[in-house]
């Protein structure tokens, strides 16, 4: 009775067993079935849940969210604007495409759909006038003249209060590379996006510099460079100064080019030696006898050698130099003009016939002479001159007449000092009838004597 009774039980189980499973496979195909028409649980279609639901409840869902569709725009600055649907004539076109998409899923695999997720792009079901898009989007905000801020490249600016070069940042400004925006528009509205950020699209010009610009910065460095420059000149004993403030008015800064404005270096070399180059300038002069007379210089004094110094100015701005330099010369004399008269020169008082020897403020000899003979036009120029060389024994030679010289010293052309042993007197009127062919004629001891003194630039002042 005991075994008969266990079969029972048994069998019981396996019965049981089976319907169970029986019910359970019965219940996993009926819900197979349902899923031949709907979407698996955790099923998105463009962001939106749509579990559960058959494609024609999603497609009504999706026409009911869509009826008020607008696409929001936002551009910089504050600007945007809106285009509805009914300005560009949109509706929407379903098709098969929620079928497709539910058909992906195989509903024999339903029990997937609570394991992971279903997430879907929404398929291409919208359709719009092309030329009323087009001119609503050409009537934008964003395209409208006075919203419209080209964008500015950084660039190099002197800046007053840091008293240098310095970079200004690049303006985005508001201009939109149209072609894009439209692209991207589309794009938004095929997706049935509800706003589109135009900056965040890529939709707006750059500017072509920044200031992270390697060539912006090389040239902010060289601009910077030339304006460290310090140069102080004494030219003819007065201080001129070169320093940024300047400098400042020679630099020319184009985008990432520098350039010195050297035609203004020019003028200014040009300015410098007109106010301070003695050399064939009037100067006043106090005479030993103590009369103030206007002198011309003459072919003596100092004379700026402009083609020079350009060069060479430009070249120290250009190094950045902290400098003090003398201007390049024309004439070998760098002492100025007071410092000329204070020491050392021969005074001729032409009117009087009577000269004078400085040497280092010291009066070493005074002595009369005869010069150029008035009455036939040989008069003795007056005007500064510096003694253009000496010569022992030499031979004057002109129209008809070949004398020769023991101390010839000339200082304006063939017009010189030197002494006349064939004359037994000088000074006074002889001058006027009986003068020379314009040089000073003096006694031969004279002669000598100043001789021994004189050198190659040294000052000669001649005056009536």
């Amino acid at each position: 009775m005991k075994g008969s009774r266990k079969t029972t039980v048994r069998k019981a189980a396996v019965i049981a067993l089976v319907m169970i499973l029986l019910l359970a496979a019965g219940t996993y195909a009926g819900i197979a079935i349902y899923f031949q028409d709907h979407f698996f649980c955790n099923t998105t279609i463009g962001g939106t849940d749509f579990s559960y639901k058959t494609p024609v409840e999603a497609e009504y869902m999706i026409y009911e969210s869509l009826t008020g569709y607008s696409l929001e725009i936002v551009g910089r600055e504050g600007i945007q604007d809106t285009i509805s649907r009914k300005e560009i004539n949109m509706d929407y076109i379903f098709g098969d495409s929620l079928v497709k998409l539910m058909q992906e899923q195989k509903p024999a695999l339903w029990i997937l759909g609570f394991i992971k997720g279903y997430d879907y792009e929404l398929p291409p079901i919208v359709q719009y006038d092309e030329e009323a898009l087009r001119q609503r989007i050409d009537g934008l905000a964003f395209f409208k003249k006075e919203n419209i801020m080209a964008p500015k490249d950084a660039y190099i600016d002197y800046s007053e209060e840091e008293q240098q070069y310095i970079i200004v940042d690049a303006r985005p400004g508001t201009e939109i590379e149209k072609g894009k925006a439209e692209e991207t528009i589309r794009e938004s509205i095929l997706s049935l996006n509800d706003n589109l950020n135009l900056e965040e699209a890529g939709c707006y010009k750059q500017p072509d510099m920044e200031r992270d610009n390697e060539e912006l910065l090389a040239a902010l460095d060289l601009a910077n460079r030339y304006l460290s420059a310090h140069i102080t000149y004494d030219w003819n004993g007065n201080e001129v100064l070169i320093d940024s403030a300047v400098i400042r008015k020679w630099v020319n800064v184009n985008r990432d080019k520098v350039l010195l404005d050297e035609k203004a270096i020019e003028k200014f070399i040009a300015r410098q030696s007109e106010e301070y180059d003695t050399y064939g300038k009037n100067r006043v002069f106090y005479t030993t006898g103590g009369k103030e007379i206007d002198l011309n210089n003459g072919t003596f004094g100092w004379l700026t050698d402009q083609e020079s110094e350009l060069p060479e100015l430009v070249k120290a701005i250009k190094n950045g130099e902290t400098i003090k330099k003398q201007p390049a010369h024309s004439e070998k004399e760098r002492k100025s003009w007071q410092v000329l008269i204070e020491d050392s020169y021969v005074e001729i008082d032409l009117g009087m016939q009577h000269l004078y020897l400085y040497v280092d403020g010291e009066l070493i000899l005074e002595s009369d002479f005869v010069s150029g003979n008035a009455s036939r036009g040989w008069g003795t120029p007056a005007g500064v001159f510096g003694l253009t060389y000496k010569a022992r024994n030499a031979v004057l030679r002109g129209t008809n007449y070949e004398t020769p010289v023991s101390y010839w010293m000339p200082f304006n052309g063939n017009i010189g000092m030197h002494d006349a042993t064939w004359r037994s007197a000088f000074g006074g009127d002889i001058y006027r009838t009986n003068g020379s062919h314009g040089c000073i004629n003096l006694p031969f001891e004279k002669a000598k004597i100043i001789y021994d003194y004189v050198y190659t630039g040294f000052p000669v002042i001649c005056y009536y």
